[in-house]
């Protein structure tokens, strides 16, 4: 139990890293919140064309796989 607490003391945060290192996480998420809630709505046809983009990258991925084999 005393190696536990040795490597517990040594390997500790200290409290105040440990804060501001949740602050900035909880701002980067509010920071994300923001921005996802400003986005537009994807268009339908916006989205039809990455589903196509998606295709042809599966398309083109079984492909290689094919040449390098």
């Amino acid at each position: 139990m005393l190696e536990f607490a040795n490597l517990r003391s040594e390997g500790a945060m200290d409290d105040e890293v440990l804060f501001s290192a949740l602050d900035r996480a909880e701002a980067a998420l509010q920071r994300i919140e923001r921005a996802l809630a400003q986005r537009k709505p994807v268009a339908p046809r916006d989205e039809q064309l990455r589903s196509k983009v998606r295709e042809v990258v599966e398309e083109l991925d079984e492909l290689i796989r094919q040449a390098a084999a």
